[in-house]
């Protein structure tokens, strides 16, 4: 089952925002593994979802697909509790999805990151960027904990 509580979730065309207010993460979902989130509402089994897969994306209805979806939505802690394949149920590795699907972007994916604080997000960098390539520090006269950089077209991002 999917979480709800301390979640703020935002459904776009062909991914899902999720934000975890407790962890302060932010997650992005492509189609399948949103598709996957979206269903997992403690009714459903692998099988059921796999073919709700296929109905909304086109995935073929594929238990692993859903599995490789579960253990990625586990692992962003988007769901109640971690589910476990079976021992009799075989792990494929992502590679091996692509090659008995065919294509790799139909493949279940989240990506994650970790959100900055009020504080972090609200600081301002030295800026000190002109003619600098991406990933140099702003200034040298920046304070120790600042962690901004240059982005490579002379402006300073990040914070301090």
């Amino acid at each position: 089952m999917r979480r709800t509580e301390g979640l703020v979730v935002k459904e776009l065309e062909d991914e899902v925002l999720v934000y975890d207010l407790e962890r302060h993460r932010a997650h992005c979902l492509n189609a399948p593994a949103g598709v996957v989130f979206r269903h997992c509402d403690g009714t459903r089994s692998v099988e059921d979802l796999a073919r709700v897969l296929e109905s909304v994306c086109g995935v073929p209805a594929d238990p692993d697909c859903v599995w490789l979806a579960l253990d990625r939505l586990g692992q962003a802690r988007l769901l109640r509790e971690r589910v476990r394949r079976p021992p009799e149920a075989s792990r494929l590795s992502r590679r091996e999805l692509v090659r008995r699907i065919g294509v790799a972007v139909l493949l279940p994916a989240v990506t994650s990151i970790l959100a900055p604080t009020a504080a972090q997000a609200a600081a301002t960098c030295v800026s000190n960027c002109a003619s600098h390539p991406f990933g140099t520090p702003c200034s040298s006269t920046a304070p120790s904990n600042c962690l901004c950089t240059c982005d490579g077209a002379g402006t300073c991002i990040g914070g301090c």
